[in-house]
């Protein structure tokens, strides 16, 4: 899968210091359809790094407490087949951080959906959610990419914001729908020790893993899971308990 620019663009912004200029809340527009520092670690073996074993995530060090939720059904709604689950790709225990005002988030699902499907976006504080949009249901098991940017939103730095996935099987009963949550932070600019021209794509994650950009990590790795056979991807998967999303992502992909 060819890169996207805008992971790029992230890489060359952590690598400059300097203040963070202010930008609008999350805005909705129509809708389409912590670690201690460690010493240097060594540079990875080839073999190594075919197995995506130099990515690994360092958490932030004062990182916001929180985690993801998984969804599932609560039992009210009994079809014929099962019911997909759902995965968000984010730490289990706390908020996940971008560089990005316009991050590409991602959501594991483990059945086709024949439901309707939506992305939510909520502030703290907020009784009305800042982005509310219908999101295509998934055809297949897998894992897919939500871009902020297709609709128009943008994160408020130093905001802890709660986003969430579902699956509407009943819309006049929120509580019987399926329901997949986790927060999100994006943080100000940090130093990288790599710049974004000298980097391939499982370096770009192993890269910002380290800096503890959860979700820039895992848009890199995602984006360069073909040219690695999906282990950058599967390293990162692991280290937050998402063995399962990792496996089924790969065998549709096609991938051993």
């Amino acid at each position: 899968m060819t890169k996207r620019p805008v992971l790029a663009a992230i890489l060359a912004l952590a690598a400059v210091a300097g203040a963070l200029v202010p930008n609008p809340a999350i805005a909705q527009s129509g809708s389409p359809a912590g670690g201690a520092p460690t010493a240097p670690q060594r540079e990875a073996t080839p073999e190594e790094s075919q197995r995506g074993t130099d990515v690994v995530y360092r958490p932030p060090l004062r990182g916001a407490p929180g985690g993801r939720v998984g969804g599932a059904s609560r039992g009210a709604i009994r079809p014929p087949a099962p019911l997909p689950t759902i995965e968000l790709l984010a730490p289990d225990d706390h908020a996940g951080q971008t560089i990005s005002a316009t991050p590409t988030l991602y959501y594991f699902v483990s059945r086709p959906v024949s439901w309707p499907m939506q992305l939510t976006i909520r502030a703290p504080l907020q009784p009305a959610p800042a982005l509310e949009a219908t999101i295509q249901s998934a055809r297949a098991p897998g894992i897919y990419p939500l871009r902020l940017a297709d609709y128009h939103a943008r994160l408020e730095p130093g905001v802890v914001y709660t986003w969430s996935v579902s699956i509407i099987l009943d819309p006049k009963a929120w509580s019987r729908n399926i329901v997949a949550s986790a927060p999100i932070l994006r943080a100000p600019p940090v130093s990288l020790s790599e710049s974004a021209a000298s980097v391939d794509g499982q370096r770009q994650a192993a890269t910002l893993a380290r800096a503890g950009l959860w979700y820039d990590a895992v848009a890199a790795a995602f984006d360069n899971r073909a040219a690695d056979r999906h282990a950058a991807l599967d390293r990162l998967m692991e280290q937050v308990g998402l063995t399962e999303a990792a496996r089924v992502d790969r065998a549709a992909a096609g991938t051993p």
